[in-house]
Order: structure tokens, then sequence, then C-alpha cells
């Protein structure tokens, strides 16, 4: 790695300690990166630090804002995706819907634009922690105090959210970030779409989501729903409770029909006291399903409730 800057004006190398030039003012950017590496440079007043991980979209930094020295997540979309109206419109999604839910359990939006250079880019909250999916993989099943507590404050970011008419649409493993303390925040509301608006994507047979986290009817080619969302909440508490998933399967085809035909897996019988908020989070008809974020979020105080009575009353 590279332990110098460069200004890309005069030329002169200095420590990567240092932002701009002092000669000409110039945003320094790092020696010898790669052509699409933004490290070191400034991006719509943020300077990027480091690389945090990309996909197809894009690449997404640790920056800090040089005047609030506020530090930011940098989602910088791929150049070749920017005549893509596609890809333009997840962004503008994900900025205009996430900036309307004001809560501490979703990742906070900043700022939206495109530079003068043609970069198109998203600036959020940056979370220091990882996410559940990384957290899963190292840890193996999580905690159940620390399962439950997930799911109590996505329910109630959900809820926020829901209220607003503004269902996510993509809940999975990697767009929950969950923080040292025990805390999370729900990111990329990049699929997420108005209620009055799913309707027409239904009509017009489009399908988001990740395949494991998908309602039963989604996949019979309905309108997603408050309701959709806490479907794939409880496959998420499902996957922290067990590390598994509860509808393993070959093929994508096996996957749908497990989601529209396979009973909702019990839990161990040391979880017993749960199963009930797993099967109100799975059931395959709706109308059997929790019917809002705030029900499920009473279920989860209850269950609390009974289990601290009962340890009170343990001799």
């Amino acid at each position: 790695m590279n332990n110098t800057k460069i200004c890309p004006t005069c030329g002169t190398e200095y420590p990567l300690s240092e932002r701009f030039c002092p000669r000409d003012g110039s945003a320094l950017r790092a020696a010898g990166g790669e052509a699409n590496d933004l490290v070191g440079q400034i991006v719509a007043q943020f300077h990027i630090i480091k690389k945090l991980g990309e996909g197809g979209m894009g690449q997404v930094y640790l920056a800090e804002h040089v005047k609030m020295q506020r530090k930011a997540a940098l989602k910088v979309m791929n150049p070749g995706m920017t005549q893509d109206p596609d890809a333009i419109a997840r962004f503008n999604r994900e900025a205009n819907n996430a900036s309307k839910i004001n809560h501490p359990n979703v990742c906070q939006i900043f700022d939206f634009g495109e530079t003068a250079e043609g970069l198109i880019f998203l600036a959020m909250e940056f979370i220091d922690g990882q996410s559940l999916t990384a957290l899963i993989e190292k840890n193996g099943s999580l905690p159940v105090p620390r399962a439950a507590s997930i799911i109590h404050q996505a329910a109630d970011a959900l809820g926020v959210a829901h209220d607003y008419g503004i269902v996510h649409r993509d809940l999975k493993p990697a767009n929950v970030l969950v923080r040292e303390d025990g805390t999370m925040a729900i990111a990329d509301f990049g699929v997420a779409a108005r209620l009055e608006a799913v309707a027409a994507d239904a009509k017009q047979q489009q399908v988001y989501g990740s395949p494991h986290y998908l309602a039963p009817e989604l996949i019979r080619g309905e309108p997603a729903s408050r309701l959709t969302d806490l479907y794939s909440l409880g496959v998420l508490f499902y996957e922290m409770l067990t590390a598994a998933k509860p509808f393993p399967a070959n093929n994508i085809r096996e996957l749908a029909q497990k989601h529209l035909n396979t009973p909702v897996p019990r839990l161990p019988e040391s979880l017993g006291d749960y199963q009930a908020l797993l099967d109100g989070m799975l059931a395959k008809d709706p109308s059997q399903r929790f019917q809002s974020a705030q029900q499920l979020l009473d279920s989860v105080d209850d269950v609390w409730t009974r289990l601290a009575v009962r340890a009170a009353q343990a001799p």
C-alpha cells in the first residue's frame, strides 16, 4: 500500500494525513492507487479515508466532511452505471425514502447528488459496527436476548417507516448493521417503495428482495406490504437464533416451494418462549401474521415480561 498522497496539479507528494496541497489548494489523491479508487480524494466536500466495501452498483467509503468533520459512509456509483436510469432511480429512492424516516434504528442520509466530475454519490450515517451477516458468520447464533433486542429495534424502525407509507422490501442480514453496544440500524432503502406504488410493481410482475427473505405472497405475484417486511424479519430472527436458514434449499424453485408450503420450523425446546413470535412473523397466510410492527413489539415485550416474572419466582 502506498503511504503518500499526490497533488494532481503540481505533482508534489505529501503524507497520508494531509488533505490539500499547501501550494495550490488542490485536493490530494492517493499515490499509486487504482483508477477507480477514490481514497485520498475530496468528493462533494467529503474527504475519502478508506474503502469499506463494494457491490454491483459501486463502492462504499469511509469519509469525513472537510468542514463539519463528521464521519460518513459515502456510496459512489460506478461510473459505468451513471447512464443507467434504473440504477440512478435506486439511488434516488434510497435517498428520498431513508431521509424521510427520522429514527435511531434507520441509517440516516446526509447528502445525495452528482459532482462536477459526474460522480453520483450518497452520503449516509457511518455505523461503527458490522453487518448481521458478518456477525453470524463470525459468532454463529446470537445470544437470545441480543437477537430479540435486534428484532425489537428493527420492528420499531419499520413501524415508523410503515407509518410514512414506506415498505423496505429487501430486509436481509447484509442490510442490518449492528453496533458494538448492541444497537442496530436498517440500511439500504434502495428498493423501498411507497405503499401506493407497490401495486403497480406487482402488475408489472416486478419482484424485489432476496429469495431467502421473500414472503409467500410475493412469490405468488401479490404486492408487497407492511406484512411482507415482517415476514422477512421472521427469517432474520430464525437465522439469528440458529445460524441457519429456516427454509434451506438447493435451488430457487425448491426455495420458493418451501416458502409457500413448508410449515414454520420449530425452535429448540430451550427457545420455546420465542416460538409464538416466530410463528407470528412467518405465517404463510398474511392474515395470520402480526398485523403491524406495533403488534410484534407488544409481543416481544410480553415475552420479556413473562421471562422476567419467571426469573423472579425461581428459587
